[in-house]
């Protein structure tokens, strides 16, 4: 007996200099990871090292539609799909994703004969959110944005149905969306004298077709050398003698009676003459010539209010594709032009300085991206940069921060500039004009958040 006593005794202490490690991998409760709203099965459980969950990859990686390589020579995993490239290696904490390096917390290992790699890592270079309940021990993953197949030709026809071979012109359309419908605006000057015609093809989005195509809504008359017009939103707004009117059109076709935005005679100098955004969304016009710009609404079609810009800020960069944003409370307008972002305070008419006295200027990211697109108070704008293809959504706020908002899956065939983007509470829209069949067309890309 005292034999059997001794022995049981060795046994004791033999398992109880075992490494913790084995007891906490094998006493850890039970890790759940469910991926939009299901519960996923891997061939062996997940496991907590450090903080990090680590899944077998075979089984995360085909979940998320990536294609598996595994060398067993240099022990090094991979993931593919069209946008992204995940390169892993075994007890190494750098790995290249779209072949920039990056940096893990937990290098993958292998455990038990399977290899495991960081789950919260893998997610969100997929552009995945997650999301750790210590509570219920759970990782759950959702999808941020999922890009739908381009649609070429859309509508299934032109918008421009006469338009063979662009005899007629190349068109470069202003595009806006609302209420459900896609909007493009163009116009042709007439040869036989001082005339504009200006036309209009609307779309509904809930049927993909078109409702309106080359719809002739417009003929307006250049009534003074300085004739300016603009399209903004669902409206034409041009320069008459006596002020600025504007027309706008609904998705039904129907065109609006002309109205005033501004009241003031031509200077016959040269203007500036813009859309401008103010007071949460509203929108107005900027008018005037050098030291004379203001601000005018249809509710004060003379003036809201005077803006002073004694370095002619204002025209520097104006150009078609200048975006204007007034903020009433810190008296300032932003100015957004090309790929940079300036403020201007419109009291005392000075530009925001940096500490060396330069103009204090914020780049757009990337080195392709789209114009910026207002929404919500903000502007937002997908750009590209490095290695990695994928688009990015950046945002500007009130005072000029320039950040990475989330990464997209999608990986923009053509320059990123060539896109028009809409955005509405559940969807960003990517618009780009084209030709389908020598006819003008639309590409559309749906991005679903």
């Amino acid at each position: 007996m005292k034999r059997i006593l001794g022995l049981l005794t060795l046994i004791s202490l033999f398992f109880s200099f075992l490494p913790n490690a084995f007891a906490s991998e094998t006493n850890q409760p039970a890790i759940r990871v469910n991926y939009q709203g299901k519960a996923l099965a891997f061939e062996v459980p997940p496991v907590l090292e450090v903080g990090s969950v680590l899944v077998p990859f075979r089984g995360v990686f085909e979940e998320f539609g990536l294609t598996v390589g595994w060398e067993s020579s240099n022990k090094r995993v991979t993931g593919t799909n069209d946008a992204v490239k995940i390169d892993m290696s075994i007890g190494k904490k750098t790995v290249l994703v779209n072949n920039e390096q990056k940096l893990l917390e937990v290098e993958p290992k292998i455990i038990d004969g399977n290899t495991m790699v960081p789950l919260r890592f893998v997610s969100e270079s997929m552009g995945k959110v997650v999301t750790w309940d210590p509570a219920t021990n759970s990782v759950d993953i959702v999808d941020k944005f999922s890009v739908k197949p381009t649609v070429s030709n859309y509508g299934g026809e032109s918008y421009y149905p006469t338009n063979f071979s662009n005899q007629l012109g190349r068109t470069n359309p202003y595009m806006y969306e609302r209420d459900g419908y896609l909007f493009l605006f163009w116009s042709e000057e007439l040869k036989s004298g001082p005339f504009v015609d200006f036309y209009c093809s609307i779309a509904d989005l809930n049927n993909g077709k078109w409702v309106y195509q080359n719809n002739h809504f417009k003929y307006v008359k250049k009534e003074t050398s300085a004739f300016q017009y603009f399209f903004y939103e669902n409206s034409l707004y041009w320069r008459t003698q006596d002020g600025v009117l504007k027309s706008s059109i609904d998705g039904t076709g129907s065109v609006t009676q002309d109205v005033y935005v501004a009241r003031k005679f031509n200077q016959r100098e040269k203007e500036i003459m813009s859309a401008v955004r103010y007071d949460d969304g509203k929108v107005g016009v900027i008018l005037g010539a050098k030291n004379s710009v203001s601000l005018y609404t249809e509710e004060a079609t003379n003036g809201l209010l005077d803006i002073k810009d004694l370095n002619n800020i204002l025209f520097e960069n104006s150009n078609s594709n200048t975006q204007y944003i007034i903020n009433r409370s810190s008296k300032k307008i932003h100015i957004i032009s090309n790929n940079t972002a300036k403020q201007l305070d419109y009291e005392t008419g000075q530009i925001n300085f940096d500490e060396k006295g330069k103009d204090k200027i914020e780049k757009l990211k990337g080195t392709s991206f789209t114009q910026p697109f207002y929404y919500r108070d903000k502007l937002y704008y997908l750009y590209q940069e490095g290695q990695d293809r994928r688009a990015k959504i950046g945002m500007i706020d009130d005072s000029l921060r320039n950040e990475e908002m989330a990464v997209i899956n999608f990986v923009a065939p053509y320059n990123l500039s060539d896109y028009k983007v809409t955005i509405n509470e559940k969807e960003f829209h990517l618009w780009r004009n084209t030709e389908f069949s020598r006819l003008p067309a639309i590409d559309f890309t749906n991005i679903v958040r």
